[in-house]
C-alpha cells in the first residue's frame, strides 16, 4: 500500500504498519488510520505516527521505558476489553514526543498510547492517578 505524507513523500507502507484507533488521539479524534514508521528508514527509539486520513498530521513517538525506567501503569479493564488485550506481550505502548527547540525536547508520560500489535488496535488514554507529567524532559542535564 503507497501513502502520501506532507513530510516524507510517498511511502510504502505493510499491514503490519497500520495502526487504528476506535476514537483517536486527543485533540485528532477524527483521525483513527495510522501508519507506524520508522525514521528515515532508520532503526531508531524514534517511530513516526503517520495519519492515512490527513498527510499533514503526524506524530513523533517512542516507548517511554527508554526514557524513564520507573514508568509504569496498570491499564485500565476497560481498555484491555476495548483492545482486545489479554497478554501483557501483546501491548505496545508510546509516548508522543514533542520537539520544541534541540534543547527542548519532551514526552507525554500522562497520556501514553497504548497499542494491541496483534489486532492493530490503538488508543490514547489519561492516567488519572499518576504523577507522570505531560512534559517529561528528554534532555538530560548535564552534572
Amino acid at each position: 500500500m503507497i501513502i502520501q505524507s506532507t513530510r516524507f513523500g510517498e511511502i510504502e507502507i505493510s499491514k503490519d504498519q497500520l495502526i487504528n484507533f476506535e476514537t483517536g488521539i486527543f485533540g485528532f479524534e477524527q483521525y483513527t488510520q495510522y501508519a507506524l514508521l520508522e525514521l528515515d528508514g532508520k532503526e531508531s527509539v524514534f517511530l513516526v505516527l503517520q495519519s492515512l486520513d490527513d498527510e499533514d498530521l503526524a506524530f513523533i513517538v517512542a516507548e517511554p521505558f527508554l526514557f524513564e525506567p520507573a514508568y509504569e501503569f496498570d491499564l485500565p479493564k476497560l481498555i484491555k476489553e476495548q483492545l482486545g488485550i489479554k497478554e501483557e506481550r501483546d501491548t505496545q505502548v508510546f509516548g508522543i514526543v514533542t520537539v520544541r527547540d534541540k534543547s527542548i525536547i519532551t514526552m507525554n508520560l500522562k497520556a501514553p498510547i497504548v497499542v494491541n500489535r496483534s489486532l492493530k488496535k490503538a488508543a490514547q488514554i489519561v492516567l488519572e492517578n499518576s504523577t507522570f507529567p505531560i512534559r517529561h524532559s528528554l534532555i538530560k542535564e548535564a552534572d
